[in-house]
């Protein structure tokens, strides 16, 4: 079952936050700190925020799966067409639960809701190195939109120079 997020879901939700924190900090340690990537006021800030869409995935009582999303619109940049887009912030599910399909229903749930709310796009940001997650979202029928680009100046760091290495995969 899919429903917006309760008050009383914090720890289950914070739980899966911590799993997709833990992934992208091993990964991008040069960007990432370890830290409480969710706290409590983030919680009660985006449940009263009427631009903030927040689902969970739940069987039986437990929370396996979660989808932060921001409706937001382009510039008003005058060379920018005005436009209207939910944002994922996160789409994630237990690590023990993935590849059963809930990650697919929640963006289903998603791609349903903006269709009705006239939403002109579903965008998100993913890390070049979640090779996993560009695949899915590919399987959904995303595709790139742009590319952001890097290049590490601080190179003495040991992790650092690890990094650099993962991240030298080429951008289909």
């Amino acid at each position: 079952m899919i429903r917006k997020i309760k008050s009383d879901d914090y720890k289950e939700v914070k739980k899966l936050v911590y799993q997709i924190h833990d992934l992208h900090y091993k990964n991008r340690p040069d960007i990432y700190v370890d830290a409480d990537p969710f706290p409590l006021d983030y919680f009660k800030e985006i449940l009263n925020d009427e631009n903030s869409f927040n689902y969970v995935y739940e069987e039986d009582n437990r929370i396996y799966g979660l989808l932060l999303v921001t409706k937001q619109r382009s510039s008003s940049i005058p060379i920018i067409k005005q436009r209207t887009m939910y944002y994922v912030e996160n789409i994630v599910v237990d690590e023990n639960y993935r590849r059963n399909g809930i990650a697919k229903k929640l963006y289903n749930y998603l791609l349903e809701k903006a269709e009705k709310d006239n939403i002109d796009s579903i965008e998100l940001n993913v890390w070049a190195f979640n090779e996993d997650a560009i695949s899915f979202y590919e399987s959904l029928g995303m595709t790139v939109k742009n590319v952001r680009m890097e290049q590490l100046l601080k190179k003495d760091d040991v992790e650092t120079k690890s990094v650099n290495l993962k991240m030298t995969k080429k951008v289909k």
